[in-house]
């Protein structure tokens, strides 16, 4: 699937070929042969500017538009300029098994983090193994109202771990939805999850509740040992960022952070961004 876009540049217009249609809400600029003076290009589709991408290591065959969310290529580019990373479709992880979805129960919707947290001293990660469920993972759970991510995760990792002189030391520019049933709360979740990494700064630790004990066992897992022990699907999306690094989302997905298209399945957003393009352009 594709479809042109109209693109003024100064006082010119041109049509640029977008081969993903639903990649259109992640489009930070315009690689563009001629590189004129003007240094922003006009979408009229979307009614806004986009900056030309000069790059003496991308040298286009052809137009085309800068997606760094989604293209390797642009992601690498733009994360050692420091640019703006807009990810619009999210990887999406459904339930199987006992966390298959229940049409019988009702769905809420929460915001969540991912905590991967190093230790201060060896080469192993903070993990938690749920007692009474197939559930290994790093530091998983829910975000506060109003509460930043980040505060969250230190929260998250005091309460589960008990472990408090910890550091945030980057936060994924990439997102997660992870829609399943909760067994151990009756309700379908739909959640978002941002993904954090930190380390310990000391082993301070002041004990968790009685509460946590029974839900998991604290264990540090070692960095070699980290793929036999994750089972949750999207932690090991997290998992796969610490072993190879970050890197563009080129799946399918949710789409988010693209007007009323969000929540849509990114297959059906490509059809129908696709046909509104082709409709304005006629």
């Amino acid at each position: 699937m594709s479809a042109e876009l109209n693109v003024k540049i100064g006082e010119n217009k041109t049509k640029v070929e977008l081969k993903r249609p639903e990649l259109l809400y992640g489009i930070e600029g315009l690689y563009y042969n001629g590189f004129p003076e003007e240094k922003e290009a006009y979408i009229e589709v979307l009614n806004k500017s986009v900056p030309i991408i000069q790059s003496q290591n991308i040298q286009p065959k052809e137009n085309r538009f800068f997606i760094p969310a989604h293209n390797q290529e642009d992601f690498e580019y733009a994360y050692k300029n420091n640019m703006k990373i807009n990810q619009v479709i999210a990887p999406y992880y459904c339930g199987i098994g006992k966390e298959a979805l229940r049409a019988d129960k009702i769905t809420q919707k929460r915001h969540s983090v991912i905590a991967v947290i190093k230790h201060n001293t060896q080469n192993k990660y903070l993990c938690v193994d749920c007692k009474g469920r197939e559930c290994k993972s790093f530091v998983l759970g829910g975000i506060e109202e109003g509460e930043p991510p980040k505060q969250a995760a230190l929260r998250e990792v005091e309460e589960e771990t008990g472990f408090t002189d910890v550091e945030i030391t980057h936060h994924s520019p990439f997102i997660l939805i992870n829609h399943f049933f909760a067994e151990y709360k009756g309700v379908n979740r739909y959640s978002t999850l941002d993904i954090l990494f930190g380390k310990l700064n000391s082993d301070k630790n002041i004990g968790i509740s009685e509460n946590e004990s029974k839900k998991h066992v604290v264990k540090w897992i070692s960095k070699d040992e980290l793929s036999n022990f994750i089972s949750v699907n999207n932690n090991k999306f997290a998992l796969d960022i610490l072993l190879n690094g970050e890197k563009a989302y080129t799946g399918k997905g949710i789409m988010i952070n693209s007007d009323k298209f969000n929540g849509m399945n990114s297959e059906k957003a490509k059809e129908e961004i696709e046909e509104l393009l082709n409709k304005r352009n006629k």
